[in-house]
């Protein structure tokens, strides 16, 4: 019976190709076009694989990578990123950037070896280095991932007797989270962590992947994302809930990644995802924290990468 339903779906394939072919016409290069127009726009997993290698289904150019064997990477987890590129709208899906160790890396696509799924091939667009033998000083902001949990987190150095493995805060967990940390009794956003060696990398470029950056959305005005990569001056980023979104690099400005400010200045900073007004009522310069009060006259406590002067 199986043989039978194979030998049907076989032949209903050549029927349907043929009549593809003849609706196109008799010019070859007016099929080979129409074959190419689907295979780009399509969001197929097995097409992102083998027919599109290295690309994704956002308008960003593929590109290449510096991070080497055994060097940790930031990229969405494999079965996320196939379920989602399979999705009707890949750019209404959540992705969640785990960390994972480099096994090759490659022209477009490397190998990359997960947790879970083994050494599987990822787009370099969506790969985030983090080069082996950095070392940190206090105050410096890190890229790495929440090493109590999960997820690309920046994060503040607050202690660097060991320059390799530094005492940090975390600046994308919430302030106040409800969440307490098993041995300081305090929120996991008020307590110190120490990165294990090679797990982080400094931010001190503000184009660099990991900073944090404001984006001219056409539906919603300023926005907060986090650039992924860049290339051809598009900016792949990460933003509100996860979803990826390409800008046209003139329409981002980059983050401050330490803002300069004071008392009493007036500020923009993220609300929710996008920008509100505040007037900053304190600095914490070791923990990154700039405290804001807002117009619902509420205090804020706002990372660093979240707070600027002004927006056009």
């Amino acid at each position: 019976m199986n043989l039978f339903f194979n030998l049907l779906k076989i032949n209903t394939l050549f029927i349907v190709l043929s009549l593809l072919f003849s609706a196109c016409g008799n010019t070859e290069n007016s099929d080979t076009d129409n074959l190419n127009d689907s295979l780009s726009n399509s969001s197929d997993t097995s097409l992102y694989n083998s027919k599109n290698q290295g690309g994704i289904p956002f308008d960003f150019p593929k590109i290449g990578i510096e991070s080497k064997t055994g060097d940790y990477v930031l990229t969405p987890g494999y079965e996320m990123w196939q379920n989602n590129i399979s999705a009707e709208m890949p750019e209404n899906e959540t992705y969640i950037f785990y960390s994972a160790t480099m096994s090759n890396p490659g022209e477009a696509e490397s190998d990359i070896e997960f947790t879970f799924d083994g050494i599987q091939k990822m787009p370099n667009a969506i790969i985030v280095p983090i080069p082996s033998g950095q070392t940190a000083a206090k105050g410096d902001i890190v890229l790495t991932w929440w090493q109590t949990g999960s997820g690309m987190q920046r994060a503040i150095v607050t202690d660097a007797t060991n320059p390799t493995e530094p005492m940090v805060r975390y600046l994308d967990l919430d302030y106040n989270n409800p969440a307490t940390d098993n041995n300081s009794g305090k929120s996991i956003g008020q307590t110190d962590y120490q990165l294990k060696a090679n797990s982080f990398v400094k931010i001190s470029n503000e184009w660099q992947a990991g900073n944090m950056v404001a984006a001219k959305d056409e539906n919603w005005g300023w926005v907060i994302a986090q650039i992924i990569s860049i290339a051809e001056n598009k900016v792949l980023t990460i933003g509100f809930a996860g979803k990826m979104h390409v800008y046209a690099k003139t329409d981002i400005i980059p983050m401050p990644i330490k803002p300069v400010v004071k008392k009493g200045d007036a500020v923009q900073v993220v609300g929710t995802s996008s920008f509100i007004a505040g007037t900053v009522v304190r600095v914490d310069e070791k923990i990154g924290r700039v405290f804001v009060k807002t117009a619902t006259e509420e205090e804020a406590a706002i990372p660093y990468g979240e707070i600027i002067l002004q927006l056009p």
